[in-house]
């Protein structure tokens, strides 16, 4: 089978760790079906405040990642989505220019303008179109305009089967008008193989213990709230380092944390380390303590399995995916935008630290979200979608 995948959200030199969960889920699709891949990236021309496109500037037209082979053809996309209404016609010209030869199946992640648009060329080239949704597109811009719910709307319902990685996604979905037998669980991966609990050697808190985040260095994901919690954390008397691990091109560097933490008197337990190389992101997290993922909304929560792979225990807000990843027995959940509770929850996993099975933690994983058992189920989607059989009896 020859499938064609398509999505604004795909790594490149330029932005290493844009949409990587796309690129993890591509390389292991590979062992099952021929795949293409078509990442159309956002342009614009020199404006005032348009930074971000200036990093998309810097994308190639083309480079290979991982042996995978990815094309980037550019369509324009203005600040503050000024024309959001038709930038999906962009979007699916700068596909079709470089969508060659025609796929069995065409895979689109994003409801809009990707999965819009995969939808118009389905219907074009007479194929099936498969949609992943991931959480901000069915979220986000439905709330803002009732044009862009309608074609969020119109790309899901316009899609022989949508993917879905959690039930708040699965329920914003159906509430979107999507028919539930043209719904397919597939949660999103971690790579077991490469996340792995670190050799034996360090007592965990023998020397503090170590806190990790790791994500966009974004207030949305939780970070001055984690500030705060490690404010009262250290006035408890506990001894830790806080480790934020993120950032890009696009997101920034998360100078303003840097700035809370010297005012809160965290300044020398608080290393912001900005963006570090794929290859070195699983040591970072075999290396923690414990990961604390405080964000405001997270469909899902990839680095959360990452962790848990690892064998660490997790800390994360009850957001809308952490909900349904995390059991009591790998970690606390806490409420949203709530330093106290926060740090309680730290400290009740602190305290309770050599309680966790962190080998049971990492089977927990490797039994629901290891991405070589998640491409099978993949496959799966696309047979039945090929085959004309409802894709909920496929998963």
């Amino acid at each position: 089978m020859n499938v064609l995948v398509t999505s604004r959200l795909y790594p490149s030199s330029a932005c290493p760790s844009r949409g990587t969960f796309v690129h993890h889920q591509v390389r292991f699709l590979r062992e099952h079906c021929q795949v293409a891949v078509v990442c159309p990236t956002p342009w614009c021309p020199p404006l005032p405040g348009a930074g971000r496109w200036r990093t998309y500037g810097r994308v190639p037209a083309g480079e290979t990642l991982d042996g995978v082979a990815i094309r980037y053809p550019r369509y324009l996309s203005l600040p503050r989505r000024w024309g959001y209404d038709t930038v999906w016609r962009r979007y699916l010209a700068a596909l079709t220019r470089v969508a060659s030869p025609v796929p069995d199946l065409i895979h689109a992640h994003l409801a809009y303008p990707d999965g819009f648009a995969a939808v118009q060329l389905g219907r074009r080239w007479h194929r099936p179109v498969v949609v992943s949704v991931h959480g901000h597109d069915v979220r986000e811009l439905p709330a803002v305009r009732p044009s862009w719910r309608q074609l969020v709307s119109a790309a899901l319902q316009g899609a022989d089967a949508v993917v879905v990685s959690s039930d708040d996604i699965r329920q914003r979905v159906l509430a979107l008008g999507v028919a539930p037998q043209r719904l397919a669980y597939v949660p999103q991966g971690v790579d077991c193989a490469l996340f792995r609990p670190a050799a034996p050697g360090r007592l965990p808190g023998a020397d503090g213990w170590r806190l990790l985040y790791l994500g966009r260095l974004d207030a949305r994901k939780g970070l001055s709230e984690l500030l705060a919690a490690a404010a009262l954390l250290r006035q408890a008397g506990r001894v830790f380092r806080l480790r934020l691990v993120g950032g890009s091109p696009v997101s920034g560097t998360g100078a303003e944390f840097a700035r809370q933490a010297r005012d809160l008197g965290l300044a020398d337990v608080v290393d912001i380390c900005g963006e570090v190389p794929w290859d070195q992101v699983p040591a970072q997290v075999a290396q923690a303590d414990v990961l604390v993922l405080p964000s405001h909304y997270d469909s899902f929560g990839i680095v959360l399995i990452e962790a848990m792979a690892c064998g660490v225990p997790v800390v994360a807000t009850r957001c809308g995916g952490p909900e349904q990843l995390v059991p009591p027995e790998a970690g606390e959940l806490v409420p949203v935008g709530d330093p106290p509770a926060l740090a309680a929850g730290l400290a009740a996993v602190l305290d309770r630290y050599s309680t966790f099975d962190r080998a049971a933690i990492r089977r927990h994983v490797e039994a629901r979200y290891d991405y070589r058992a998640l491409a099978r189920r993949l496959c799966a989607v696309y047979q039945a979608v090929m085959a004309g059989t409802p894709v909920d009896s496929a998963t």
